[in-house]
């Protein structure tokens, strides 16, 4: 494994140029269309559609309308999306008109709920305790709201916390949802959920959020949400590519190795680098998976104290792209670096399907996409394996990072030997890595299993494990950059990886099941 070379990839496909690759967009386009040439300048076979290295995906993107206004009628203050609030809800059009807000009380506390009389067709106003700093605390908070017997009857919800959203998370809620499905968006349904400002609760209750009393009346409103439906921009594509088995009988089978092109976009607005890359580091350890907070005094020095030493090494930047070096660049050429190095050995006995999966970030939506249409028979995939975020890992990253620090998910769920074969490819390594399994448990909260491509696979039976160096400061922030890559680090990932999929590859049998596959690759994902 070529460390220069990894890093002369990586710093091509994660470049500014290439936008953030947000799915539907010119830079994933632009980073399916390198990731072809690639395989064709190695020498692989298309395994796309059509003779192509391109499967397409018929996605469409459902989104709300950012033109979509609120206004309070006898104020004519304006409620824009965006800045003012967040719409949720699937409905094709949320009508305002005439609807006068109310204060329904704190998403916690039920006994300050609202009854159901005094909430129906109103837009039930809620405030947000000081304890819940996240979208995720937020919403987990709204569940037992929206079983209340007043959210039922009313015109729909106004929960003031858009501030407690990471301005990183925005772009991406803005963006919309990515499906395949062709039917109209419905024009009723559970009332929607609109995230507002401190500032636009305000707006709407004419008094303070946290001290309105209940039933407290606002002034009546105009204006309706839309949501629309859309081609994407540029169509998403996974791609595919195959480097033929040796043997006349096994070459018929595959295993598989993957990663995700896809990345999250643009942020909206330039934030300034050096203080996001000191902030992440000393508030958000685990960039967007950490809740957004402000800095405590002493945390602030330190942050200050840090931008401090960057500024004297270099001038201020302003940045606005998620460069997604990390997530999943490294993965992404690491498989171009398997393949090559496989490509100039002779390859194996079996063949190697190597696919480059669009609308990871979206939900797995490629790789989910891929096992539901596969290119090559679904039954002679004998095994897969997934690399996202492979780059980093070290103990400056998190704190059980290291040199031998690497992550490895659902290596077991459905196959002890295909588990035992990455441990002993493992063991051949000249530094071997120690696993860390403790992502894979039943029921963990962060939900790895479920998280990455291999469980598009693993949902069909076949073997499948998920790499990664795990996640840092940098995660889904402007700061995932080349610069901060360890090429070292990366090329061993990328060496376990190929070494095992030689080992199965070249195996006189596929990996053995230790019990019969899923019945149903669609039921919801369980850790």
């Amino acid at each position: 494994m070529s460390t220069d070379s990894l890093r002369f990839a990586l710093y091509a496909l994660a470049d500014d140029s290439m936008g953030g690759r947000q799915t539907g967009e010119l830079g994933d386009w632009k980073a399916q269309e390198w990731i072809a040439a690639q395989f064709r300048r190695l020498g692989l076979q298309p395994a796309g559609d059509n003779g192509t290295f391109f499967q397409v995906i018929p996605f469409k993107r459902v989104f709300v309308d950012t033109s979509s206004r609120i206004t309070i009628v006898r104020t004519q203050t304006t409620l824009a999306v965006g800045r003012d609030m967040l719409p949720f809800g699937g409905r094709s059009t949320w009508s305002l008109a005439a609807v006068r807000p109310v204060f329904g009380g704190w998403v916690d506390r039920p006994d300050s709920w609202l009854d159901s009389t005094t909430a129906r067709g109103r837009l039930i106003v809620l405030a947000v305790p000081d304890s819940a700093r996240n979208l995720r605390q937020i919403f987990g908070g709204l569940a037992q709201v929206r079983q209340s017997p007043a959210y039922k009857v009313a015109a729909g919800l106004a929960v003031v916390g858009l501030d407690r959203l990471a301005p990183d998370l925005l772009p991406q809620f803005l963006a919309g949802r990515i499906t395949t499905d062709t039917t109209p968006l419905p024009t009723t349904g559970p009332a929607p959920l609109l995230l507002v400002t401190p500032a636009a609760g305000r707006a709407l209750l004419g008094a303070d959020p946290s001290t309105a009393r209940q039933g407290q009346l606002g002034d009546s409103l105009s204006g309706e949400i839309r949501n629309l439906r859309t081609p994407l921009a540029y169509p998403s594509r996974n791609v595919v590519a195959v480097l033929p088995g040796r043997d006349s009988v096994l070459r018929r089978e595959y295993v598989s190795v993957s990663a995700h092109h896809d990345h999250v976009g643009f942020t909206g607005r330039p934030v300034d680098h050096d203080s996001t890359y000191a902030f992440n580091r000393v508030v958000r350890p685990m960039g967007a998976d950490s809740p957004m907070r402000a800095a405590t005094p002493a945390e602030s020095s330190r942050v200050q104290s840090m931008r401090d030493s960057l500024r004297a090494a270099h001038r201020p930047r302003a940045d606005s792209v998620f460069n997604g070096a990390d997530d999943d660049g490294s993965g992404t050429v690491a498989l171009l670096e398997i393949a090559r190095t496989l490509s100039r050995s002779g390859g194996t006995r079996r063949s190697v399907l190597f696919v480059s999966h669009a609308a990871e970030e979206r939900g797995l939506l490629g790789s989910a996409w891929y096992t539901d249409h596969p290119t090559v028979a679904r039954d002679s995939i004998v095994g897969e394996v997934d690399m996202d975020m492979i780059g980093r890992g070290n103990a400056t990253d998190l704190p059980k990072g290291g040199t031998t620090y690497l992550e490895v998910v659902g290596a077991r769920r459905l196959s002890k030997q295909y588990g035992d074969l990455l441990e002993q490819a493992n063991a051949t390594l000249p530094t071997p890595f120690v696993f860390d399994y403790e992502f894979d448990a039943p029921g963990h909260p962060l939900q790895y299993y479920c998280r990455a491509d291999h469980y598009s696979y693993a949902r069909y039976g076949i073997p499948s494990v998920s790499l990664s160096r795990g996640e840092h400061a940098d995660y889904h922030q402007v700061t995932d950059e080349p610069a901060y890559i360890d090429y070292r680090a990366l090329a061993r990932v990328a060496t376990l990886a190929r070494n095992f999929v030689t080992a199965v590859a070249n195996r006189d049998q596929r990996p053995t099941l230790d019990g019969p596959k899923p019945s149903d690759p669609h039921v919801a994902c369980r850790q």
